[in-house]
């Protein structure tokens, strides 16, 4: 069992992390490593979602020229 005991005999350091976590200013969703570019993709993916669907809806009131 001595070749695995550095993996079970880790520091735990899960309350500093907690710590760090909580007392972080900034709004919940950015928190995280990687947040900022999943909310940044998110953004953008909405935003590219909705002109689309605003410029279709516009086309289909606006009907076709002729």
């Amino acid at each position: 069992m001595a070749l695995f005991s550095p993996l079970y005999n880790l520091p735990n350091h899960v309350v500093e992390k907690q710590k760090r976590y909580q007392n972080d200013t900034r709004a919940i969703y950015l928190r995280t490593p990687r947040s900022r570019l999943y909310f940044g993709s998110y953004i953008a993916l909405f935003t590219v979602g909705m002109s689309a669907t605003t410029i279709g809806a516009w086309q289909m009131i606006k009907g076709k020229s002729d």
